[in-house]
């Protein structure tokens, strides 16, 4: 018996329960991979030049909270930064949905697009967005990955685009693996000599951390994969590092996305650690940049990363880096600058989300990052040396003018504004 608010029941739903979760994600995967297919395969208006102005339609979700929402307003300062013109439509990063569509309507209309929306939506992007708007333009995407291989179901979403850029020759080699389209480098651009660090004592006042003492940072989004990011490697090495915590040396986890489970574990070794302090939670942005700026130290014992927006951003204010030496973090830390940490190459044996049963990534050596950590308490010196040093490598590296430059002369010779 059913009531009119409950619809009745079909053998569907009584079969659904019982099929492994395997089955069913191979077989709504094989469903995307038709549906792309299908778009693929639909014709549309290729580039014509000298028809729209030179300059970006920007689409992405710059108001997240996430890694990938910074990643979209480091675009859009470095376009600013060059007088590079471009327009912004809002998507949300989840699903590809337009959040602000009606106040974006008369924005200019330029000749190239860039997509800053991560293969896994796209297909739920297409189907909300108007093709028109692909015709006639010069069209990229924007991607982050934190393995040597692209997911197989990424592959055919590379045929939407005229090129990809990426913010780490990391990236740009497992993509070059999946497709022959061009495959630009576009550095972040964190440097900016109008912008000054943040107020270091506003976030140690928060958190009761004395001004003289060492305080270390984790930072962490559940959303990322736990497995990936691996906090509690670094919360690990931090603990072998002082099984005595000294009354001078803190921990501070930042973090956000925690499961229950995650939340009972993290629970359990605050009781015993008085100086393990945990921040929950979204916070205002320049209250992240303030708690960046207070950290003498941030620990990431990542497994892989597309970039480490958190390691390039302490060591931007200052701070020094032990991380992982795996990724791409490698390509502005190493030991004159931080504290890479060794390891060694594993194959997971199931799949972590996008992550694959034998995706290759790093196991990071705790015993060396706690050995580090040591390291750097006991010689505030050297921990000043790698701080200045670690400011240097982000000036000469990921400043916001040569990175806005460098967009902007690949913009003029697709449009032939050169």
């Amino acid at each position: 018996m059913h009531t009119d608010h409950e619809p009745p029941h079909t053998w569907k739903d009584y079969v659904r329960p019982l099929i492994p979760r395997g089955i069913l994600n191979a077989r709504n995967a094989y469903k995307d991979q038709r549906a792309l297919a299908h778009f693929s395969g639909l014709s549309h208006k290729t580039y014509v030049k000298g028809k729209r102005p030179a300059g970006i339609n920007l689409y992405g979700d710059d108001a997240a909270g996430t890694g990938l929402s910074r990643s979209v307003q480091l675009l859009q300062a470095a376009f600013t930064a060059v007088q590079l013109p471009f327009s912004f439509h809002h998507m949300e990063e989840w699903s590809g949905r337009p959040l602000n569509a009606a106040a974006e309507t008369g924005q200019p209309d330029y000749a190239v697009n860039l997509f800053h929306l991560q293969p896994s939506i796209w297909l739920s992007f297409l189907k909300q967005f108007d093709r028109k708007h692909l015709d006639e333009h010069y069209n990229i995407a924007f991607w982050l990955w934190e393995t040597p291989e692209l997911p197989k179901e990424w592959h055919l979403v590379c045929d939407f685009f005229d090129e990809i850029w990426v913010p780490s020759a990391f990236i740009a080699k497992a993509i070059r693996k999946a497709t022959d389209k061009p495959v630009k480098v576009m550095y972040y651009g964190l440097y900016d000599a109008q912008e000054e660090i943040p107020d270091a004592v506003a976030a140690r006042r928060r958190l009761g951390v004395p001004e003289k003492d060492m305080l270390c940072l984790v930072l962490y989004d559940g959303r990322s994969s736990i497995e990936r990011k691996n906090p509690y490697g670094a919360l690990k090495a931090f603990c072998k590092a002082f099984p005595t915590v000294p009354g001078d040396v803190w921990l501070v986890i930042k973090g956000k996305g925690f499961t229950k489970s995650e939340k009972r574990r993290l629970q359990r070794i605050l009781k015993e650690h008085s100086h393990i302090l945990w921040v929950e939670g979204l916070i205002p942005r320049q209250e992240i940049r303030e708690l960046l700026a207070a950290a003498d130290v941030l620990l990431s014992l990542h497994r892989a990363e597309g970039f480490g927006l958190p390691v390039a951003e302490v060591m931007q204010c200052g701070g020094v880096a032990v991380a992982t030496d795996y990724s791409s973090t490698r390509e502005f830390l190493d030991d004159t600058c931080g504290c890479p940490v060794r390891y060694r190459l594993l194959r997971t044996k199931k799949d972590y989300s996008l992550y694959r049963k034998g995706t290759v990534w790093a196991d990071p050596d705790v015993e060396d990052a706690a050995d580090k950590l040591r390291m750097l308490y006991e010689d505030p010196a050297l921990r000043r040396r790698l701080g200045r040093a670690a400011q240097a490598r982000i000036r000469e590296m990921l400043d916001i003018t040569r990175s806005g430059e460098r967009m902007r002369r690949r913009i003029l010779k697709i449009t032939g504004s050169e």
